[in-house]
């Protein structure tokens, strides 16, 4: 847990969650316990252990050589693929999708192009690399705004979760956005906004064999979206209910079926949440307006989603009748055994 990327406190919070449940889990064994470490990667990216800072291939030859690395790292070199490929590297097993796959999803861009090249509706969209703004900012604004919509969302390309998307509802919010970005060494891929519900869902296994869990609808406050502030603000934050009560199980089940879809064509193994909208509209009463006949579009795929109390593919495994500590034990399981 920890790391050096804009979610790190999100992933301590996720990692302590992750080594409470393990070591009650542990404790509650009626067979030898295992023994449970913790693992911080440091902001200056040392792996600590006992108070102790190591270089990673050092922490990693220090364990024993069953050691199972459950991952509770968010964004960056967490995400992107990069300590699964070193983990691999090292012949150690851990949780969740490897490093193709995790590199893959971390890129809204290639992932969006991969996703619709299987058959899975995306927004209309348009991007640009760092250098090409940077070389022509001017041509490179202008191919960005031609994206038709009267909203429209800058997107850090690899920013993670929530991390660097920004709302635009013209030009020169646009046009500052992407500077933003930019500055941070940043992608650009620019979509349009849809007016509808924002959905997830969580799924547990690999590829077309996934079994996906209940959705889960998400609510933002009036006038606002789905923002880190919505995401983990303990009071004023989104409503996040699951199972959906607004969505028609039609629709739900559609959306199943291509987060299932797209997690196939990425390669996926282990387990992910996908995020969609729902085209749709609030009906004046609290609840929605949706078309039965349209499809979900795909917003990104998360192969390290969070564990924190807020989190939504915990949410969802309880839903479907699996407690935090039962799931932590079956992402386990499942990395083990695939």
């Amino acid at each position: 847990m920890g790391g050096r990327s804009g979610e790190r406190d999100v992933s301590l919070t996720s990692g302590r969650a992750v080594l409470a449940a393990l070591r009650q889990a542990a404790g509650a064994s009626s067979f030898v316990a295992p023994r449970i470490i913790e693992v911080e990667i440091d902001r200056e990216g040392a792996w600590c252990l006992d108070g102790a800072g190591y270089s990673p291939q050092r922490l990693v030859e220090a364990l024993p050589a069953d050691t199972v690395f459950f991952l509770a790292l968010h964004g960056g070199a967490g995400e992107d693929g990069r300590v699964q490929a070193f983990l691999q590297t090292c012949g150690r097993v851990h949780t969740g999708a490897g490093p193709q796959t995790s590199a893959l999803c971390m890129d809204k861009h290639r992932s969006r192009l991969v996703a619709s090249s299987a058959g899975v509706r995306v927004a209309s969209g348009a991007f640009a690399t760092c250098s090409e703004i940077r070389r022509d900012r001017e041509a490179a604004l202008a191919r960005l705004s031609a994206v038709d919509a009267a909203v429209r969302f800058a997107k850090d390309v690899t920013g993670g979760s929530s991390i660097g998307v920004h709302r635009c509802a013209d030009d020169v919010e646009l046009a500052r956005a992407v500077d933003m970005i930019v500055a941070g060494g940043g992608d650009v891929l620019v979509e349009a906004g849809i007016a509808g519900l924002e959905t997830t869902c969580g799924l547990i296994g690999d590829g077309a064999d996934a079994h996906p869990l209940p959705i889960v609808e998400i609510e933002p406050r009036a006038g606002a979206f789905f923002d880190l502030e919505q995401k983990y603000a303990a009071e004023g934050g989104a409503v996040e209910t699951c199972p959906p009560r607004h969505l028609p199980p039609v629709l739900a089940r559609r959306i199943q079926a291509r987060a299932v879809q797209a997690w196939e064509a990425f390669g996926g193994a282990g387990y992910a949440r996908v995020d969609f909208m729902v085209p749709g509209e609030p009906d004046g009463d609290g609840g929605w307006r949706f078309d039965e006949e349209e499809e979900p579009i795909m917003l990104e795929a998360n192969t390290l989603p969070g564990f924190t109390p807020r989190s939504l593919l915990p949410l969802a495994a309880g839903a479907d009748g699996a407690g935090f500590r039962e799931l932590c034990l079956e992402l386990i399981a499942r990395s083990i055994c695939p």
